[in-house]
């Protein structure tokens, strides 16, 4: 089947769409201008400041909303704009490759007979120095008479004992030592009331859930009066933060390495909108939180959190 620009473009346009992004979104991920990213939706690459420009932009489309590029050049092969670098280093790469292969394989067989006679020399001191070591261990062991030596016995306080005169001398009773009764018995001290170690009351409760291609569920966090959240970035992904009122915290792409953390002790609501869930770790109140569906299987998803705050 034959596809056409627009239809590249609608397979982009789809993908962002799905993912809940808008075109100002992206182009705080991808750094591309809008009019360009509308453009590659649009199929129009006139616009576009060159056709290497065009691959990038594709790319950096393509990857920002979950689609492997090599796969998405390879199915519009014949639509994606070429650059006539690339057509002539195709070639230049075949020349070099057969030329590099015949090199190799020559200059291997100038030095094989090299190598095979530096094996043998190897061998050779090897095998020496092998003989040798084996005729000192049996020039010394030939002295020895078979049984212990002992030098000398002068020492009135050495005894040699005959192994089989030994007899069995039982064991002395060693005087039991008698525990004070108030010692006798040490009672066990639960964990719990140990000091320092107070058991974390808060919890987090799933009200609400809704599926999709972006799913959304809503949590309730209760029995504590602090709400901290923590995001850790193992990748690149797109990450929304907002409150109830929609006043945003973060919007922008957050990069491998990265991290973010804010006190929402004082909000009433908290939205999360993550766009790759498989690289992006996230705590709340220092615990790790387990996203309601599988990162491999919901990349993209939104934690809507309500703090039900407990006053002193």
């Amino acid at each position: 089947m034959v596809l056409s620009l627009t239809e590249l473009g609608k397979r982009l346009e789809e993908a962002r769409k799905q993912k809940n992004i808008t075109l100002d979104e992206l182009q705080t991920i991808t750094k591309i201008q809008k009019r360009y990213l509308q453009a590659i939706e649009a199929g129009n690459y006139d616009i576009l400041p060159g056709k290497f420009y065009a691959r990038a932009f594709i790319k950096q489309y393509a990857e920002a909303v979950g689609i492997d590029p090599d796969k998405l050049f390879d199915e519009f092969a014949s639509e994606v704009p070429k650059t006539e670098t690339e057509v002539s280093s195709g070639l230049s790469r075949v020349k070099n490759k057969q030329t590099s292969v015949s090199k190799t394989s020559s200059l291997f067989f100038s030095l094989l007979p090299t190598i095979l006679v530096v094996v043998l020399v190897i061998s050779l001191f090897v095998f020496i120095w092998l003989f040798w070591q084996k005729q000192d261990l049996a020039d010394k062991d030939g002295g020895n008479t078979g049984g212990p030596v002992v030098e000398s016995q002068e020492d009135e306080n050495v005894t040699i004992v005959n192994p089989n005169d030994v007899k069995e001398v039982p064991e002395e009773t060693q005087p039991s030592e008698e525990v004070p009764a108030d010692l006798a018995e040490t009672p066990d001290v639960p964990e719990q009331d140990a000091p320092g170690m107070e058991p974390v009351q808060q919890q987090l409760v799933q009200i609400d859930q809704q599926n999709g291609n972006s799913p959304k569920t809503t949590y309730e966090l209760k029995d504590t009066d602090q709400f901290t959240v923590e995001l850790t970035s193992a990748g690149r992904s797109y990450v929304g933060i907002k409150n109830g009122r929609g006043k945003s915290f973060y919007g922008a792409e957050l990069k491998e390495g990265e991290k973010v953390s804010y006190d929402f002790s004082s909000e009433q609501e908290i939205e999360l909108n993550i766009g790759r869930t498989l690289d992006v770790a996230v705590k709340i109140n220092g615990q790790d939180f387990e996203y309601p569906f599988p990162p491999n299987e919901k990349v993209h998803q939104k934690i809507k959190i309500t703090f039900n705050k407990v006053t002193q």
